[in-house]
């Protein structure tokens, strides 16, 4: 019997006989560096390093209710994944408005479909995003974490994570590896698809496919596409910040090295320098970077002159060499530094102050709130439902819904009670045309869209408009529906009269706004 030829056995892989095993397999066509584990809550998850995953062994391996197969990215790929644990803030057992804010925020990069599954027995969520082909897969991280970001959403391990996600610039000569995802749906693994309210509807591979079709036949490639390209130059524009700040500092070291001793006293320094540049830029290490630190040293100009440690001069080469080992690391190698240094007594102390921004950012959107109630509470506009607290305090305190709700019990109803409920409302107030505007914005006149009611993003942040506009017939009710995630794609932009979604609408889907 002939064998192939190479390029065709690339080209007619062995696939499983199963027409749903090899719909999985060119669904998940990357298998290099494949994950496995066994089926447990927390799975100790093992890297194949070795060879590239048979797509037979692939769906062998989904099918063994024992075991858990993952697979990661290559250079192109047809779908994305959005990652919510069950602890995540955005979760929506732990924000309502969590999970139609990220929706909102992918409509803005022209994904408008998906497919929600629950990812295992934890109770995570798994948001895929198919495409009806492939599209470069760096290009399409870099866009889904800049639309998220631009909307608040802070992208973190344990709270939701994406895939692919924006890998690190691998040094030349070596290669990084996407982060890898557990397959959907596998057997006794807790997986299952769900509805737009987040209620189990199957576990059959077959209807997850039929889901994934029709999601990807209804993406706006069109906005997509524009995205990723507005991803990418941000991101080159990062890149190239980076690299204008890496090669500052190389020049300022090679500027102190090349001017030498000018008088006494300069010896530690120039030495520290010497040794930095070496581990940092000439990738040096033990013995080597200690003669290149001796070597470099003896050369500077005015070392004969000035420098009064040339009868130890090596050992120094050497203390120097050992210390900036621990310091510094290669550029584009993993940080080595640790820190944390021992004490006397042999215990551990930071050496290091951190500071931890998050914590930061966390407190002054914290105080923000407060500020915010606290006025609306002296002038009596505080409202008694959640909804009006919301709107008036996204604009009092300058925030966002999400993280109006992450410290909820700084305003909720629920979770908040005023200093004094007598001061909410008053005659004068009440009274004042005025107040009243200010009360509650001004319906009478539609808000701005974008022209034929489309969302656009801004090439600058990836950011949308602020506030998401959907249209319907003058003549049309906005249907009713029972979960926040659910409302926003069941609207469908229509010409007439302008719905806006805002805070009041996710509450209260049934109220039409003019």
């Amino acid at each position: 019997m002939t064998a192939l030829p190479a390029a065709d056995a690339q080209r007619s892989p062995l696939l499983p006989s199963n027409p749903l095993g090899q719909r999985l397999c060119e669904t998940f066509p990357y298998r290099w560096h494949s994950i496995s584990g066994e089926n447990a809550a927390e799975p100790d998850w093992k890297t194949n390093t070795k060879y590239p995953l048979r797509p037979r062994v692939l769906w062998q391996g989904w099918n063994d209710p024992n075991t858990l197969v993952g697979v990661r990215f290559g250079s192109t790929t047809s779908y994305a994944l959005v990652d919510l644990d069950r602890t995540s803030l955005y979760h929506p057992a732990s924000n309502p408005t969590g999970l139609p804010l990220i929706l909102a925020a992918l409509e803005t990069i022209g994904i408008v479909r998906y497919v929600l599954l629950r990812s295992s027995h934890s109770g995570g969520l798994h948001l895929y995003l198919p495409l009806p082909y492939a599209v470069p897969t760096f290009g399409l991280a870099q866009a889904i974490k800049q639309c998220l970001e631009a909307q608040g959403i802070t992208l973190a391990a344990g709270q939701i994570e994406t895939f692919p996600n924006t890998k690190a610039y691998a040094i030349p000569g070596t290669h990084i590896e996407y982060n890898a995802h557990r397959l959907p749906l596998q057997p006794d693994s807790g997986s299952c698809l769900l509805d737009l309210d987040s209620n189990p509807i199957g576990t059959s591979l077959g209807q997850f496919f039929r889901h994934w079709d029709n999601a990807a036949a209804g993406q706006d490639l069109e906005t997509l596409h524009a995205a990723i390209a507005v991803a990418r130059r941000n991101g080159s524009k990062r890149k190239r910040q980076r690299i204008a700040a890496v090669e500052a500092w190389r020049a300022d070291l090679q500027t102190e090295i090349n001017e030498g001793w000018t008088g006494s006293g300069q010896t530690n320094h120039l030495l520290k320098t010497i040794a930095c540049y070496g581990v940092v830029f000439e990738r040096l290490q033990s013995e080597a970077l200690a003669e290149f630190v001796q070597t470099t040293a003896i050369n500077a100009p005015g070392y004969e002159t000035y420098c009064r440690h040339q009868h130890e001069i090596t050992q120094r080469s050497i203390l120097w060499a050992r210390a900036a080992e621990k310091y510094w690391w290669a550029l584009g190698s993993e940080p080595q530094r640790s820190p944390k240094h021992s004490t006397s007594n042999g215990g551990e102390t930071s050496n290091v102050i951190p500071i931890n921004k998050n914590q930061l950012r966390a407190e002054e959107a914290k105080q923000r709130i407060r500020e915010g109630v606290e006025r609306l509470q002296s002038t009596g506009q505080f409202p008694a439902d959640a909804s009006s607290r919301v709107r008036l305090l996204v604009r009092e305190a300058h925030t966002s819904v999400q993280t109006l709700y992450r410290y909820r019990e700084l305003w909720h109803p629920e979770h908040f009670t005023p200093v004094e409920e007598t001061a909410c409302v008053t005659a004068e107030v009440a009274s004042d045309p005025s107040d009243a505007a200010t009360k509650s914005p001004d319906r009478a006149k539609p808000r701005e869209t974008a022209p034929e009611g489309e969302l656009h993003t801004l090439e600058e942040n990836m950011k949308c408009k602020a506030e998401l506009v959907y249209d319907f017939p003058a003549d049309s009710s906005v249907p009713e529906v029972s979960s926040a995630s659910a409302r926003v794609f069941e609207l469908r932009r229509l010409d007439g009269q302008g719905y806006q979604l805002d805070a009041d609408f996710l509450e209260k889907p049934h109220e039409k706004t003019p």
